[in-house]
């Protein structure tokens, strides 16, 4: 995947917002403030004037960190630093100014505990370094879903579910998980699934059609509870993916996750070890195409598997066997008549099965009879049962 980054507004909600009013020492609001973001990572900024109420508003800044300037003529620069902008966050930051023409510029620092009062809406923020760092086996962020209260890690979907739309359901993501959760008890497809903004499901079973690859991932978010009007789509919840965007500088790693059959060990019921060997590897590039204004980033991620299949230890009828011939296995039967005691059992001829089933009734050999099992002797000519005598053609 590779993406190229405008410093431009997008429709797409794939950012936060900020807000606030900016006020005077007096608490009076001050009008046509000019309030600019900057992005700290790739120098984009936006610049707007305050309203007739001294209040701003940016509606969609994309995921990052931002420097908050604010100037009036009469008054001392301000600035508000490290305002850090999650998926869907909506914060509220107002700006005090003081009187004076001074160059030297109030700055404040923003906490990095940052708490959402202008929005309702609930949910967890999955950064990079929570993707990145926490073991995952098939490397999809569909598995950190649990991270948020309210998720159920399970799912009641099988290969059989029939879906509204009438068909079988099935995984969009292949091997991955494909998302389908229950959340706040609502059935798996309730939930919405967003990649920078765009609906990236899969309209059949709800289930997640885009799993990037999660070191592409700058954070995504489940928004559990209180949505906004703009996903009121879904009861269950929305989960929205915020890709890495290039910035002024160039970036990148590399990876590899290896897994093969000299690292595992045998399994309890087999003899040996069957071949598996999984190589994940891949990275991720980006950097400025022309300085504060147009960047990039692209990633790969590749899957080669080789997998053995594993029987362990089942036995298997010798072709002996299969034509009803079970002299090789006769030494292993046991008879023993009503009084208790130990007939030698001979086996042989390609009639038994049918014999037991068509003629005689009594089923597969070792056949309860009152208080013992008898198993027959048969010769290529007749099987005896004590006191009967039942010939092959009979």
């Amino acid at each position: 995947m590779m993406l190229a980054g405008l410093p431009t507004k997008v429709q797409a909600n794939d950012g936060g917002s900020v807000s606030g009013t900016v006020k005077d020492p007096s608490g009076a609001v001050i009008p046509d403030a000019v309030v600019t973001a900057s992005n700290t990572e790739t120098a984009a900024r936006q610049t707007l004037t305050t309203n007739d109420s001294g209040v701003y508003s940016f509606q969609n800044l994309p995921v990052g960190h931002y420097n908050l300037d604010v100037s009036v003529p009469g008054f001392r620069p301000y600035r508000r630093t490290n305002i850090k902008i999650d998926v869907n966050s909506s914060l509220l930051v107002d700006a005090v100014l003081e009187l004076g023409e001074s160059q030297a510029t109030i700055s404040v620092e923003e906490s990095p505990v940052q708490a959402e009062t202008a929005s309702t809406q609930r949910g967890e923020v999955i950064t990079s370094e929570k993707v990145t760092s926490l073991p995952l086996n098939g490397r999809s962020y569909t598995d950190l879903l649990a991270l948020q209260p309210g998720v159920m890690p399970v799912t009641t979907m099988t290969s059989s579910t029939v879906q509204g739309l009438g068909q079988t359901v099935f995984s969009p993501s292949g091997d991955l998980n494909p998302g389908t959760t229950s959340i706040n008890g609502q059935r798996e497809s309730a939930n919405g699934f967003m990649v920078n903004g765009a609906n990236a499901e899969e309209d059949g079973s709800m289930a997640a059609a885009i799993i990037p690859n999660l070191d592409s991932i700058s954070e995504f978010r489940i928004l559990v509870n209180s949505f906004d009007a703009e996903y009121g789509k879904y009861s269950g919840g929305q989960i929205n993916v915020i890709t890495k965007s290039g910035t002024e500088e160039f970036h990148g790693d590399a990876f590899e996750f290896l897994r093969n059959t000299d690292l595992d060990a045998t399994n309890f019921f087999s003899p040996t070890r069957d071949t598996f060997i999984q190589n994940q590897f891949g990275g991720t590039i980006g950097g400025p195409i022309r300085k504060n204004q147009v960047f990039f980033f692209a990633d790969y991620q590749g899957t080669r598997l080789i997998k053995g299949v594993d029987s362990g230890q089942i036995p298997v009828p010798s072709m002996q066997d299969r034509i009803g011939n079970l002299s090789d296995i006769a030494s292993s039967f046991v008879t023993i008549d009503a009084n208790g005691n130990t007939v030698p059992s001979t086996v042989s001829g390609p009639y038994l099965a049918s014999l037991l089933s068509r003629n005689l009734g009594l089923g597969p050999l070792g056949v309860w009879a009152g208080e013992a099992y008898y198993t027959p002797a048969c010769t290529i000519a007749t099987c005896v049962f004590p006191g009967a005598v039942i010939p092959p053609s009979a």
